[in-house]
């Protein structure tokens, strides 16, 4: 099986653009139960994943889950304008369990003005390395939040998600589509995509209107589309923290903070 290019860590793409149409944001926000900062994942989607591929191999990427999310808001995406957007493969660290890849992104308006960060974390099941090149994504929260939560609030998660998900946000991984893939990847079937579950607790952890400057969770285990995802919410200074569990009991995701 071939390995990892560790020679592309740090290597920045040339910039793409993308228009941010009402349409695009009116459909994401359809497939998610309304608005969303995680729209701004988006103008990114496929340009992450043709980064992503230059670090590893087909026959390794399809061991690939994602780990955790990261977004750090400047501006509001200018809805109805274009907006650049470059990616780079941060830094590949390995471990016994697997190999984790950090990729960034930038995305800028026309003006060159940055509107948001993000760090993507990749993580390659069963592929162990020794590797240690580049940067890893900002630490999130190692404990649970302390305490009772302020709010819980169950969101039932309509079994056709993973589709209405993928056609609005240009994610088409198969273990989100297709069964047999899933099932082939160590999987119990299709998943719930992890950036639907954030963009739906998201919705649940901000109070309307807030002015969010970051939002980020770690992706702890897959929810299956029909399933319910429940939301926990805790103050936080002038933020919140927030973890989400499927109907079992199990931790979906974890490390949630929304800061504001």
């Amino acid at each position: 099986m071939a390995g990892f290019d560790e020679s592309v860590v740090g290597r920045w793409s040339d910039e793409r653009w993308f228009e941010v149409t009402p349409e695009g944001v009116a459909a994401y926000a359809e497939a998610v139960g309304g608005p969303s900062p995680v729209y701004a994942v988006v103008p990114a989607m496929e340009l992450v994943f043709a980064v992503a591929a230059t670090a590893a191999p087909a026959e390794l990427r399809a061991r690939v889950v994602h780990g955790q999310q990261d977004l750090l808001f400047h501006r509001p995406l200018p809805t109805g304008d274009k907006v650049t957007v470059r990616a780079a493969v941060l830094g590949l660290h390995g471990k016994r369990s697997g190999t984790v890849a950090t990729i960034g992104v930038q995305t800028r308006d026309a003006g060159g003005e940055l509107l948001n960060e993000q760090y993507v974390t990749e993580f390659y099941r069963g592929v162990p390395s020794d590797l240690d090149v580049g940067r890893a994504a900002p630490v999130l929260p190692a404990e649970p939040p302390a305490g009772e939560p302020v709010r819980t609030v169950d969101s039932p998660l309509p079994v056709d998600l993973p589709r209405r998900y993928a056609d609005a946000s240009g994610d088409r991984n198969p273990i989100h589509l297709d069964d047999d893939v899933a099932r082939a990847a160590g999987l119990p079937g299709v998943i719930v995509h992890g950036l639907a579950s954030l963009a739906i607790a998201g919705r649940t952890v901000l109070p309307a209107g807030a002015d969010l400057s970051r939002l980020s969770c770690r992706f702890t285990r897959p929810i299956v589309p029909g399933d319910t995802l429940r939301t926990l919410v805790w103050a936080d200074g002038s933020g919140y923290r927030f973890e989400c569990l499927d109907r079992s009991g199990a931790r979906v995701l974890g490390a949630g903070l929304a800061e504001v």
